[in-house]
């Protein structure tokens, strides 16, 4: 027996890539240019060490990305810079010998330990290292300290998370599980319709069937959409109003109560008609109210 071929979408070449680019007018660089992993972690709590000799590897960059200071890649390690949405993993692009500003994050030496955080000069000239997390302290800078502020944070750079196959499936599942609620609900409307269609006085008519779905049964489709699946509803022959491409929308448009809650229509000028309608497909879709 002959195994069925599992379909897989078409994945861009590296080369087609380049030439996207191109087609765009956007320029690619050449990355030629070494950027120092260190193997270490700078901690983002208490200070850290970090050996001199421990590279991990290299990033590459294109020359015109780089300034006249060279750049190294730390990683991220602690909670106290929760808050500027550093995380523990991340990695830190540092720019070596930059001078530090009030507000930058940095990575700074304290007796020869390493540590990420804000830099801030207060009205008195104190210097300080601040966290970004209420649960830390900040750090006073003196002039006993062996202090030195080895560069400036420029760019957090975060790893692509890896989902596992549960978590897919789980996600699979949800959207499985939204449409079938979708289309049970659109073929109790069409049901609805079908025995209320001396309610539908125009296509008209559809708007406030729209408007039902999306007060009571949170419905968060597109108008536009919602048109396209009402006009192919079946419905029969004797209909004389089916649903047809913008007449929702421009209905909508057109009636400002519209854009507002059902429950509001009756005492912000609704037609009797309108208010009568929704209350008719309030009752056959009282399945899928909230």
């Amino acid at each position: 027996m002959k195994l069925k071929k599992k379909w897989m979408p078409d994945v861009m070449e590296a080369e087609e890539g380049m030439k996207w680019l191109e087609s765009k007018g956007i320029m690619y660089d050449a990355c030629d240019t070494p950027i120092p992993l260190l193997g270490n972690e700078v901690n983002c709590g208490t200070p850290l060490g970090i050996d001199d000799e421990l590279i991990e590897g290299y990033y590459y960059l294109p020359k015109s990305a780089l300034g006249n200071n060279p750049l190294i890649d730390v990683p991220a390690r602690g909670e106290s810079m929760i808050d500027d949405y550093i995380e523990e993993g991340d990695i830190l692009r540092v720019e070596l010998g930059a001078i530090p500003h009030d507000g930058n994050v940095v990575i700074a030496s304290i007796d020869n330990e390493y540590t990420a955080k804000v830099f801030f000069t207060d009205a008195s000239g104190q210097r300080w290292l601040c966290p970004r997390n209420s649960r830390y302290d900040c750090i006073r800078l003196t002039e006993r300290m062996n202090v030195r502020i080895v560069g400036v944070v420029r760019n957090i750079l975060k790893q692509a998370p890896h989902h596992s196959f549960s978590e897919c499936m789980s996600y699979v599942s949800a959207t499985q599980k939204r449409q079938q609620l979708k289309s049970s609900l659109l073929e109790c409307l069409r049901q609805a319709a079908c025995d209320g269609a001396h309610l539908f006085w125009a296509g008209a008519a559809w708007a406030v069937a729209y408007c039902v779905l999306r007060d009571y049964c949170d419905y968060e489709e597109y108008v536009s959409v919602f048109e396209r699946k009402a006009s192919k509803m079946e419905l029969p022959d004797s209909f004389e109003h089916p649903c047809s491409a913008g007449k929702v929308q421009r209905t909508i448009s057109n009636h400002p109560y519209m854009r507002k809650h059902v429950k509001t229509w009756e005492d912000n000028g609704a037609a009797n008609r309108e208010v009568a309608l929704a209350n008719y497909l309030k009752e056959k879709l009282a399945d899928f109210l909230k």
